[in-house]
């Protein structure tokens, strides 16, 4: 039986120290060989370059118990933040399974007792668990002494995807799949490889993280990578420290990155990390077509599970060929907190439950606040007027040829940089980041291109280009324009208000037109704005494109009508 006298708790700069010792490493490794239930991320690969890596943030925090013979016995690494008093496991929601380290028949002791000796030196008030590596390790935590009444346990459904050699050999016999890397190999040299070298990785490193936080900001509006300074200093050191239980996987084409996976394995087990592919190719389903290789590869690697990790991405369960169960576990230090805290989960998750029934999701209640912030009264007041009585016009303008041979390209006007996209910072109250970043993944999924500039690390200006038009829906005054073959349409521009007066609208519509007519088959291009928007006009007219013809909308009390003037100037 552990005591409290047996446990150790190693802190801050002693606890960096014994991460360098060579006879604790030695133990350690020992340790996670004869613990059934330990991960990657209780490894010192995983923990070491964690702690090292958010040194400003956390303080680490080493529980550990030796035997008789000063072999460990029990291992538990957590991390501490002194001004808040916030405990925290190691690696935080970057370890996607958290647990302490054991030996059999050890662990009820051991975490009894380390969990007394925590609480006693730091007034612990609760550390939460997510997720824990077994569902039977939930039993564990609720037999220890001491913690009776203290824990709250949530199960989640985990899909898993097993490797099957004949259902793998069946997906690339499917026509579908040879088709869509027929069409991607139409592009370029296909490659689909591991990357073990370390400046193969910072090579394409930031490209695959610009993928990562579009796609994340759009769906669940958080930029991982962008908000957090440290988190990608710390993938590249995991990668060296996790040596060959790290899997970062790269499918190129024409030497870019298109697709990629990044996963840590725990025996035959590997978990996903990361995937991420690009939206410009979308059609061609890269993501798909990358797990199906990186499902190749772990089997000629010995593995025999792809842990799609839990979460409620309607991908994972498109993958996942079975499931079981892991649980998340929050440790309060006494039994008021947690029934205090029980109480109020439980209010959140009826009003989770009730918000979902009336179609309201946690994403539109942010975009709302946020918006809610930057409202001005003028402006409330303006839209208001605008719903009882309104009169738009919405002018058509068109370039040819010779008017693109007449402007420049301009370095820095980037085409499709994700990278610029995802440094958008809302600056009016009708934006939200979620709503634009969005917007942005879905209009490239549909194979549109934009073209941005980035100022001092933010967007300062965008741009759209759509080719092959034959129609273009403009919803300011709810009518179509149906386009002639060859044409490109050029919409939705904005300039951020700290960097208007630049003359960035100027030179992006001149870089797009250069672009556009620089394919053969483009005959004309098509750019409008509503009549009122007199700056934008002034940029448009300027820079040499032909005035088409107006379209209208009236609304008057619930009264509707639409209408097309060809002539300049046209009014009522």
């Amino acid at each position: 039986m552990i005591s409290i006298k047996d446990v150790e708790l190693v802190y801050g700069q002693p606890a960096h120290a014994l991460l360098s010792d060579h006879t604790f490493l030695t133990l350690w490794r020992r340790l996670l060989e004869g613990c059934s239930y330990a991960t990657a991320f209780q490894t010192p690969g995983f923990v070491g370059a964690w702690y090292e890596a958010y040194r400003s943030e956390w303080q680490p925090l080493i529980a550990l118990s030796r035997g008789p013979d000063r072999d460990l016995v029990g291992l538990w690494f957590l991390a501490h933040d002194s001004t808040t008093g916030t405990l925290v496991h190691a690696g935080t929601d970057q370890a996607e399974y958290q647990t302490w380290l054991a030996l059999p028949g050890e662990d009820a002791s051991f975490l009894s007792a380390a969990w007394r000796a925590l609480r006693l030196r730091f007034r612990v008030s609760k550390l939460q668990l997510k997720y824990l590596p077994a569902a039977e390790l939930v039993d564990t935590l609720q037999r220890v002494p001491g913690m009776e009444g203290r824990v709250i346990v949530s199960r989640h459904r985990r899909p898993l995807l097993t490797l099957d050699p004949a259902d793998l050999k069946a997906s690339f016999a499917k026509k579908s799949n040879k088709s869509r890397f027929n069409r991607l190999k139409k592009l370029g040299p296909l490659e689909f490889r591991r990357i073990t070298d370390p400046v193969e990785l910072e090579r394409v490193l930031d490209e695959l993280i610009a993928y990562y936080d579009l796609r994340h900001g759009a769906v669940h509006d958080s930029l991982l990578f962008r908000n957090d300074p440290h988190r990608r200093a710390f993938h590249a050191a995991m990668f060296a420290g996790l040596a060959s239980d790290v899997y970062v996987t790269v499918t190129y084409v024409n030497g870019t990155p298109i697709a990629a996976f990044w996963g840590a394995a725990s025996r035959k087990t590997v978990h996903l990390g990361m995937i991420v592919h690009s939206p410009v190719l979308a059609q061609h389903s890269p993501g798909k077509l990358h797990i199906m290789q990186l499902s190749e590869l772990l089997l000629q690697e010995g593995r025999e599970v792809l842990d799609l990790t839990p979460g409620d991405d309607a991908w994972k369960e498109r993958f996942a060929s079975a499931h079981d169960e892991v649980a998340e576990a929050v440790l309060y230090g006494s039994r008021w907190a947690r029934a205090t805290e029980g109480a109020l989960q439980g209010l959140k998750n009826w009003g989770k439950r009730y918000a979902a029934v009336v179609g309201v999701t946690p994403v539109r209640v942010r975009e709302t606040v946020s918006r809610l912030r930057r409202a001005r009264v003028a402006s409330v007041l303006r839209n208001i007027g605008h719903l009882i009585c309104t009169r738009r016009e919405f002018r058509v303008y068109r370039a040819e040829r010779t008017l693109a041979e007449a402007r420049q390209y301009d370095e820095r006007v980037h085409c499709n940089a994700l990278s610029d996209l995802v440094a958008f910072e809302p600056a009016e109250s009708w934006q939200t980041r979620a709503r634009f970043l969005s917007s942005a993944l879905q209009r490239l999924e549909r194979g549109e291109s934009v073209y941005t500039v980035k100022i001092d690390d933010r967007l300062a200006h965008s741009g759209w280009l759509v080719a092959n038009q034959s129609e273009s829906c403009m919803t300011e005054v709810q009518q179509s324009l149906s386009l002639p073959p060859g044409s490109v349409l050029l919409n939705n521009f904005y300039t951020d208000p700290q960097f208007r007066g630049r003359g960035l609208y100027r030179t992006t519509i001149g870089h797009m037109l250069r672009t556009a007519f620089a394919d053969a088959g483009t005959r004309y291009a098509y750019i409008g704005v509503l009549a009122d928007n007199r700056p934008s006009r002034h940029v448009i007219e300027a820079a040499g494109l032909e005035y088409q013809r107006s379209y209208f909308l009236r609304r008057c009390l619930g009264a509707e009508r639409k209408w097309v003037h060809p002539m300049l100037g046209a009014t009522e």
